[in-house]
């Protein structure tokens, strides 16, 4: 576990399989809460909507859709989030150019390391 991190209520948005257990397993182990994963637009929209979460990991392109509408609910929420992308800040639109980016691949330590930077814990 890792302090200041535990109980952490972490959305995760993320359509591959394989990644979503890898960052849930990371998050798991340094004392987060899961909320999801979320793998689909609709569903991640819904989510954002509703769900009580300290942040959220947002995966950019989801089945080919792009999760900016989630990441405006979050925005309007007043909810922290980073996006998760193969291509960097580069994959992000024009009104979330700025925010938070997770490169894939990643490992465990960055995955804690941007969750602590943008929540100053």
């Amino acid at each position: 576990m890792s302090a200041g991190l535990e109980g952490c209520r972490v959305l995760v948005v993320e359509d591959e399989i394989l990644v979503s257990m890898l960052v849930e397993d990371i998050l798991t182990d340094i004392g987060c809460s899961v909320v999801g994963p979320v793998p689909r637009l609709e569903a991640a929209i819904e989510t954002a909507q509703t769900a009580e979460i300290d942040i959220a990991l947002l995966d950019v392109n989801l089945a080919g859709a792009r999760v900016f509408p989630v990441a405006d609910i979050l925005a309007a929420r007043g909810l922290p989030f980073i996006f998760m992308s193969g291509y960097g800040e580069s994959a992000l639109e024009e009104g979330h150019k700025g925010r938070p980016v997770l490169e894939k691949p990643f490992n465990p330590e960055a995955i804690e390391e941007k969750l602590r930077e943008v929540l100053g814990r």
